[in-house]
């Protein structure tokens, strides 16, 4: 018999803490730092994320949400940053309190964010406190839960949601110089693939006892993949054509919160790899499923075995709407691109003309790179998970030392490279 599919979470699926927090520590820090919080606290830890340790503080008044960098050694010195998290929360909180009363509908959705420790002798390692989100968090891309209508209405409200954040002019959030570099001296593509193609080399070199040749290993095809991305970078952005935006990193299905009965989303989470550039990014990460080839059940509950893999490795490439009951990629790109220009076109209104931007145009020029990099991307995400499990640093229960899962993506990448090259090749006849 097939697994059952995930099921909606309501966000507060917590479990016993895996990795220790110091509640001596930090009760009187929290009593003293954030306003109204008095304990007797309860401190849990969520079951789900491999990256940042999550907690779910639960206080007799109301509960909270903590997010703590992983203690010891870090593979990565810009990976784990909680204060870029709390930073940017903070910004569009900020922001979104700028609105007037008749543009409320063009808020961001963020968290409320308290406080920030970069103090490790209170909780051992840098961390943050935010507002606890009461609501729906779906893990399966077909939200098989739902009726055909209300899936339709879920994948739209994540689309409108990510253009509300991809059209907040970056100079309105007033960030430090240092959150980011300025994507229009230095854009977002040609960086993330110098800087994550070294991530993977480094994390590719950690040892492991029980992968072959003793180490976590390359993925599958980067000798291939590499000088295509490199090659493609530059131009797949568009940033100064279309200007630059803030990039969550990872906008996908199951790091937003949908409202408890409602079909718009009311929250988005995991803002780790937050950064500036191309708003493509958060599109290519959103629609990764549409790429993938479908695989059985079997298969599928084999890689979340596996660890890293899991929900993220199911593809619906090629199957029908008729069959997912949930819209086509080019639908939900063409409904991005409306909500980009709609959205720009608000802030170029409200600045007096000075963001004005040229329109986003279906089908999106380069989108096959982004879909491509956004899957060898993935890859280096799930490589990253097994180095971490192979040096006991993983936040995951679940996730242990593996190549299925990383070498899975690289393949996926690969296939994507091949039809844009075909493509390329079939233009030229």
């Amino acid at each position: 018999m097939s697994p059952a599919p995930p099921r909606p979470r309501d966000g507060t699926v917590v479990g016993e803490v895996r990795a220790p927090i110091a509640q001596d520590r930090l009760l009187p820090y929290l009593e003293k730092e954030v306003e109204g919080f008095k304990g007797p606290l309860t401190i849990k830890q969520f079951g789900f994320g491999q990256s940042n340790p999550t907690y779910f503080l639960q206080t007799p008044s109301r509960n909270y949400v903590l997010r703590r960098a992983p203690i010891g050694k870090l593979l990565s010195k810009t990976a784990h940053r909680v204060d870029r998290e709390y930073i940017i929360l903070e910004a569009f909180n900020k922001f979104n309190a700028t609105l007037p009363a008749d543009a409320q509908d063009r808020k961001v959705p963020v968290p409320q964010v308290y406080t920030l420790c970069m103090d490790p002798s209170v909780a051992d390692a840098p961390f943050y406190v935010m507002e606890f989100i009461k609501g729906r968090i779906f893990t399966d891309i077909e939200v098989p839960d739902l009726s055909e209508k209300d899936r339709y209405e879920c994948w739209r409200s994540a689309v409108k949601t990510l253009t509300l954040l991809s059209t907040v002019p970056v100079e309105a959030l007033r960030l430090p110089l240092s959150f980011a570099p300025d994507p229009l001296v230095k854009p977002y593509f040609p960086r993330q693939v110098n800087s994550l193609l070294k991530v993977s080399k480094a994390q590719s070199a950690t040892p492991c006892k029980t992968l072959p040749d003793g180490i976590v290993g390359d993925i599958w095809g980067t000798k291939e993949l590499q000088p295509y991305f490199e090659s493609g970078a530059k131009s797949a952005g568009g940033e100064q054509a279309h200007g630059a935006s803030v990039v969550h990193g990872d906008y996908k299905l199951d790091n937003l919160i949908f409202h408890p009965t409602e079909n718009r989303v009311i929250g988005i989470l995991d803002w780790e790899l937050c950064t500036l550039g191309s708003p493509l990014a958060d599109l290519g990460n959103l629609l990764l499923a549409w790429s993938i080839p479908p695989v059985t059940p079997a298969q599928l509950a084999a890689l979340a075995a596996e660890g890293g893999g899991g929900n993220l490795a199911k593809g619906i490439r090629g199957v029908p709407s008729s069959t997912t009951g949930i819209p086509q990629a080019h639908e939900l790109e063409s409904w991005w691109a409306q909500g980009m220009n709609s959205g720009n076109l608000f802030h170029s209104i409200a600045s007096g003309g000075a963001q004005a931007r040229e329109p986003w145009v279906w089908p999106i020029a380069h989108m096959e790179w982004v879909r491509a990099w956004m899957l060898f991307r993935l890859a280096i995400i799930a490589q990253g998970i097994s180095a971490r499990a192979a040096l006991g640093q993983a936040s995951s229960a679940s996730a242990r030392p593996t190549r299925a899962p990383f070498d899975f993506f690289g393949k996926a990448a690969y296939e994507v490279m091949k039809n844009d090259d075909d493509r390329a090749a079939g233009a030229k006849l």
